[in-house]
């Protein structure tokens, strides 16, 4: 009986966590959207309030459905940096979103994101985050991601393991992005560890799994990439390991 409890009472947190997205679907398209083009230069302002308060209400939602989450540290954004994080579920993207001060760096993004998801497509082209699709467009891949690292004002943040985990132990890392990254733009580096939630690492998983959820992530750094190109292999590494 009490499995069914939780797993009802896990559903119905998943089900308002979809009321809060289509409630809030009128303030992006109507608010945000339409103040970010009229005011450019308080774009990052605009869709960080917006993205924050979205984090805020996921979270206040499966906390219903008994989800524990925690917090330790602070991205600070105020100048470009990189965010380096192990990637177990899309709610990492929520734990950086409200860790990050004073805006939200962008994300790099794979291309399926980029169009037709709610909400989320819009925020990502709000925040001109770099699309990425290795396998079709490696080429156009390396130059969005240059032209990021050069141009953001907040920095970016990317998940190098490439997939999230199964299992929850961090994935060999795809050195390639951040090689590029770095060597692009020399920018302090903030790793953020995320533990606890691969088990819902799917949208799907949500649905009767919700009690599963002891979300952690902390803030390491800065650490400062080497200025010699040749030695960002081992610094990538030294990343990993810590």
């Amino acid at each position: 009986m009490l499995t069914w409890i939780r797993g009802a009472r896990s559903l119905v947190s998943v089900l308002l966590v979809g009321l809060f997205f289509l409630l809030n679907s009128p303030v992006l398209r109507l608010v945000v959207v339409p103040g970010a083009w009229l005011f450019p230069r308080h774009r990052f302002l605009l869709v960080t309030l917006f993205m924050k308060w979205m984090s805020a209400g996921i979270w206040a939602c499966l906390r219903l459905g008994g989800a524990h989450v925690r917090r330790k540290g602070t991205l600070p954004t105020a100048q470009p940096v990189l965010v380096v994080a192990n990637h177990q579920a899309l709610l990492d993207i929520c734990q950086i979103t409200l860790m990050a001060h004073p805006r939200v760096p962008a994300f790099v993004t794979r291309r399926r994101y980029a169009r037709f998801v709610p909400l989320v497509s819009q925020c990502i082209r709000l925040l001109e985050s770099p699309i990425v699709d290795p396998k079709r467009d490696a080429r156009g891949s390396v130059e969005a991601i240059r032209k990021g690292a050069r141009e953001l004002p907040h920095g970016m943040a990317i998940f190098p393991e490439g997939h999230r985990s199964h299992d929850g132990e961090i994935r060999p890392f795809r050195a390639a992005g951040l090689e590029t990254i770095l060597t692009e733009r020399r920018m302090p580096v903030y790793l953020v560890l995320n533990e606890g939630v691969w088990r819902v690492r799917r949208l799907a998983d949500l649905l009767f799994r919700v009690p599963l959820i002891d979300a952690y992530s902390e803030v390491m750094g800065p650490f400062e990439p080497p200025a010699d190109a040749a030695l960002l292999p081992g610094f990538i590494g030294e990343l990993r390991g810590t």
